[in-house]
């Protein structure tokens, strides 16, 4: 029988003690992590200023003949090859609603390579004539949108101290307003113009004559009146119609006017 002999070796392996890397290696890791997040960063800014992702295209939506696309172009400031990314949406809505005729606005990307305009355009209600003979356009806050050589024939008119410039919004209209709103296709060719009173408002006629509509909620019943005395009552002599009650309406002569 053959018998073991004790050589004295351990048969285990033994790996020793555990080195950690020396600074100078955690240094190189470390430069190689934040090149790797440099690399990746710079590749993610290039990217976004790819061609790919330019301004292809600008849409406009919902403005007329009476708003220039190119006022609106303008006031965006920007141009097709800039990059979608770089464009600041609120301060291109800002400056496009200060244009006169912007009611509201709103501007959003459309990807990759679309800006999309959405415009609500003030509309024109009537001519305001100054007392010093300029003439502007309003819509129905009293809002200047522009102003204007001849008046528009379709629109009724009303007399303001001033008109100021386009954008501006004229103070004490409301009963003008309300007045022109008022005004039918019918009465439309009878009254000149619409004037603010101490009492309301006053309808200069055709002719001359005058003719009183108080303060009304709406002026829809005074119209109403003022319409039933044009069509019904004998014109001539007549100097002033005040519908002020319009359930009364009362018609004043002068002789000295009739043709």
């Amino acid at each position: 029988m053959e018998t073991s002999q004790d050589t004295g070796q351990d048969t285990g392996q033994d790996t020793g003690p555990t080195v950690s890397p020396t600074p100078r290696r955690r240094g190189l890791v470390v430069a190689w992590v934040a090149l790797s997040l440099i690399v990746t960063a710079v590749g993610l800014f290039a990217a976004t200023r790819t061609e790919l992702l330019d301004v292809d295209e600008i849409r406009i939506v919902g403005i007329s003949s009476n708003l220039k696309e190119s006022s609106v172009l303008e006031a965006l400031s920007i141009s097709v090859g800039s990059p979608m990314t770089g464009i600041d949406l609120d301060e291109m809505a800002l400056r496009v609603a200060a244009l006169p005729r912007v009611a509201g606005v709103e501007v959003a990307r459309d990807w990759p390579g679309a800006v999309v305009v959405w415009i609500v355009e003030r509309r024109a209600v009537v001519n305001a004539v100054a007392s010093d003979g300029r003439l502007a356009a309003l819509d129905a806050d009293g809002t200047v949108l522009e102003h204007l050589d001849t008046a528009d024939p379709s629109l009724p008119t009303i007399r303001v101290d001033g008109v100021g410039r386009p954008g501006v919004r004229l103070p004490g209209l409301g009963s003008l307003l309300d007045a022109a709103d008022a005004v039918t296709e019918d009465l439309a060719a009878w009254i000149v113009a619409l004037v603010p009173t101490g009492d309301g408002v006053r309808a200069e006629l055709v002719g001359g004559v005058e003719a009183d509509l108080g303060l009304g909620d709406d002026y829809r019943d005074e119209m109403r009146a003022l319409a039933t005395v044009l069509h019904r009552v004998e014109l001539s002599c007549i100097v002033r119609i005040d519908v002020s009650v319009h359930d009364i309406p009362v018609v004043r002569r002068d002789d000295m006017h009739c043709s």
